[in-house]
């Protein structure tokens, strides 16, 4: 069970009513006669007041998480495995962890995965896809050649992933037995949340992963944001 701690918001309503348990006491022993008892009540009156009006405010921003640190990160990681289902397919399973270690909630309302092939490929192939990025700079990254392409979108709040929880998405596979290395990548993210600057945000992570050599499964992560 994950342990919770004193926020933040709680502690300045604290420091007030210690404040006002120390001050009270004080003025009733200057104020002594019975004219500036009627004071010492109006006093009283107005810090209980003033005081409630700011628990009240405090304890609506903590429920409502106004203090939350508005800056929703997840960390992705993959588990990827493959079996031999037929003469020519094989199946492979990803699955994706969503790990939020922020302190906002994340409702991921639309994902992508894709599966790329890294090897057989030809020399003029790599040739090409080389040139394309560090010749002619074409391309920001290497364009592997692409095996399958889908997406997944969801109502609001159907996948919310609370601070410090982990959700886990399964995607399966069929491939020939052609490729002997792909490239898995996955991509999560909410088109109708914005940060403070109104960028939209995502998570994804691609991981290579060679069919035919379990050994080699777990080389490969690159994590971007």
């Amino acid at each position: 069970m994950r342990q919770r701690r004193i926020r933040p918001a709680l502690l300045l309503p604290a420091a007030i009513l210690l404040l006002a348990a120390v001050s009270l006491p004080a003025l009733a022993l200057i104020l002594t006669d019975s004219g500036k008892t009627k004071d010492l009540a109006a006093i009283a009156q107005s810090s209980v007041t003033a005081l409630a009006i700011l628990a009240g405010g405090f304890f609506a921003a903590y429920k409502l998480e106004v203090f939350r640190d508005f800056a929703p990160h997840l960390t992705i990681t993959h588990e990827i495995s493959h079996r031999v289902i037929s003469e020519s397919y094989v199946h492979i399973s990803v699955s994706a962890t969503l790990h939020n270690r922020s302190r906002v909630k994340v409702d991921i309302r639309e994902g992508i995965y894709r599966l790329y092939q890294i090897a057989p490929l030809s020399d003029e192939e790599v040739e090409q896809l080389y040139a394309q990025v560090f010749v002619d700079h074409d391309a920001d990254e290497i364009q592997w050649p692409k095996l399958y392409d889908f997406r997944f979108a969801r109502a609001v709040n159907e996948t919310v992933i609370e601070p410090g929880e982990s959700h886990q998405e399964i995607v399966d596979f069929i491939v020939s037995k052609d490729p002997k290395s792909v490239l898995v990548y996955t991509y999560f993210y909410n088109p109708e949340y914005h940060s403070l600057s109104r960028n939209p945000q995502g998570w994804g992570l691609a991981k290579a992963y060679d069919i035919m050599v379990d050994n080699l499964a777990n080389t490969g992560d690159l994590e971007e944001v």
